[in-house]
């Protein structure tokens, strides 16, 4: 067994979602990729994002497409890289929002996990990539495994916030459910989108107002303030 277990607290919304034989196709259909050739993230991260929280502590979720494609990048958390990494395009194009947004600097590092401790879930739609083939397995059944995380986050615990970037986080959007909930809708954060509507929409912003017009606590957005346990 190449891939360590799903996280027991994500264990059965999955599961119900893609039924047996699905999520058991899925698997192995993975385990023979990390199996064959060099694949993103390494397989012990794999399940990463979900094993920072339990699907009642998700307050944000943040979707990504595909991990980063390159050697050291992908650790498991859409848009993030591992501490020491350089900052590729689109993670830089979000701290310039991030920057503007929020008055913050530009951070030190492109490690977001202090904000998955925070209960932002940083989610791509597509958890493997093969080295240096963007895309490579958008079409295998992580389509099913997104649609039903986010049909069960939406129908779980309290208000959340969806940031949908682009038409393909969009598209998988429609499986979110229930009223309640912000859905920020913009262009990509990639070299080739962030100028068509990314750069202006206020994502950081949005989110805290929400959250704190409804008398919840707001996310500390600042990287370099938020304690980080490796």
């Amino acid at each position: 067994m190449l891939l360590p277990p799903l996280p027991s607290a994500w264990k059965f919304a999955i599961e119900s979602a893609m039924g047996a034989s699905g999520w058991h196709a899925l698997l192995s259909q993975m385990e023979s990729a990390y199996a064959s050739s060099t694949v993103f993230p390494p397989a012990e991260q794999v399940w990463a994002a979900l094993e920072t929280l339990r699907p009642e502590d998700v307050r944000v979720v943040i979707l990504g497409q595909d991990p980063y494609h390159g050697a050291g990048q992908a650790h498991g958390y859409a848009f993030s890289v591992p501490p020491g990494c350089a900052i590729p395009p689109s993670l830089r194009n979000i701290f310039t929002e991030y920057m503007h947004d929020t008055g913050y600097a530009l951070p030190r590092s492109g490690d977001l996990r202090p904000w998955a401790r925070q209960g932002v879930l940083l989610w791509n739609t597509a958890l493997t990539v093969a080295e240096g083939q963007p895309g490579s397995h958008s079409r295998w059944g992580y389509g099913e495994l997104t649609a039903g995380l986010l049909s069960h986050l939406s129908t779980t615990g309290g208000p959340k916030a969806f940031w949908l970037w682009g038409k393909h986080a969009q598209k998988a959007g429609r499986s979110i459910h229930g009223e309640g909930h912000l859905l920020i809708e913009s262009a990509h954060p990639s070299p080739l989108g962030a100028y068509r509507g990314f750069w202006g929409s206020k994502p950081f912003g949005q989110t805290n107002d929400f959250f704190q017009a409804q008398g919840l606590p707001p996310v500390n957005w600042c990287l370099d303030d938020v304690p980080l346990k490796v």
